[in-house]
């Protein structure tokens, strides 16, 4: 029963910080901002709490990092992308799949960097 009580809590906090970025700044640049912070913090998480509880792990990863990020508005921008423009389409879904890669790989290195020390 912890675990989904850390995984809605996590997810409620995550659904209100997406909300709030989207709110805040266009719809284009909170997808991006929403998904390389996200790719980020799971990528630092993994590498800086393997050893906290599994409550903890998946209220970072499951809850807040898994409501915050938006594969689906992903989606629906590079349907929108692929009607107007096949090639833009196919720039942005290599793009944002190669920068959230990258993004979660650096949390990762700065994550095993602070546990080093």
């Amino acid at each position: 029963m912890k675990r989904f009580l850390a995984v809605g809590v996590g997810g409620m906090l995550g659904a209100l910080a997406r909300a709030g970025i989207f709110e805040a700044i266009s719809s284009t640049a909170g997808l991006w901002a929403v998904n390389l912070f996200g790719s980020f913090v799971i990528g630092y998480a993994a590498a800086r709490f393997p050893k906290k509880s599994a409550e903890f792990r998946l209220f970072i990863s499951t809850g807040f990092v898994g409501s915050f990020t938006t594969f689906s508005a992903f989606s629906a921008q590079w349907f929108s992308l692929l009607e107007a423009q096949y090639m833009a389409a196919i720039g942005f879904a290599l793009a944002m799949t190669a920068a959230s890669v990258l993004m979660a790989a650096g949390g990762l290195a700065i994550g095993r960097q602070a546990m080093a020390k």
